[in-house]
């Protein structure tokens, strides 16, 4: 393998953290793109064995984020193209209104995370600890009313309730970077 200057990653460390860090944007972006949990889970794992395979090629300098999706983006392709023959899949039509450029998706989530993480700080904690057990842990909604002795209904309309106030409280900050800008 070829270990140029021009790669980024020199100790393996250095690509776990990024290839850890990117995780939940690569399960989104798959999963926007197939709307199917179990075959997302699939597409990641094979998009992240290519990322490992194609490690060395990654270049210092450039966004890791949209050479990842780009890499995804050619693993949905390519599963579509082996298993959507067997299984119901949007049509190119479709995914061409899904689709943005890898750029544009990478850079469009990056600037949201920072804004989302102090909406969260600014929810009252029991808001945040249930936003926190449901998808950071991945808690099912049936367990989350069970532990909380409350009904699943009320339990997804609270989700529901904190999900329209962290949009609508990262919707008002970015408005308000740009007027600042």
């Amino acid at each position: 393998m070829d270990h140029s200057t021009d790669n980024a990653f020199g100790p393996s460390e250095d690509f776990a953290v990024e290839i850890a860090a990117i995780q939940p944007r690569l399960y989104g972006f798959i999963l926007k793109r197939l709307a199917d949990r179990e075959q997302t889970l699939e597409v990641l794992q094979h998009t992240n064995l290519v990322l490992c395979r194609k490690a060395a090629d990654f270049r210092a300098g450039s966004s890791f984020a949209a050479w990842a999706f780009t890499v995804a983006k050619f693993q949905v392709m390519a599963w579509r193209k082996t298993e959507g023959n067997r299984r119901l899949v949007f049509s190119d039509e479709v995914l061409a209104l899904l689709d943005r450029t890898t750029e544009a998706e990478a850079n469009s989530v990056d600037c949201r995370i920072p804004l989302l993480d102090g909406c969260l700080k600014r929810l009252r904690e029991a808001d945040r600890d249930l936003i926190q057990r449901r998808y950071r842990d991945g808690e099912s909604i049936h367990r989350l009313a069970q532990g909380m002795t409350k009904s699943v209904d009320a339990i997804g309309m609270r989700l529901h309730r904190i999900r329209r106030q962290l949009a609508e409280c990262v919707q008002s900050r970015m408005t308000q970077e740009a007027i600042e800008a």
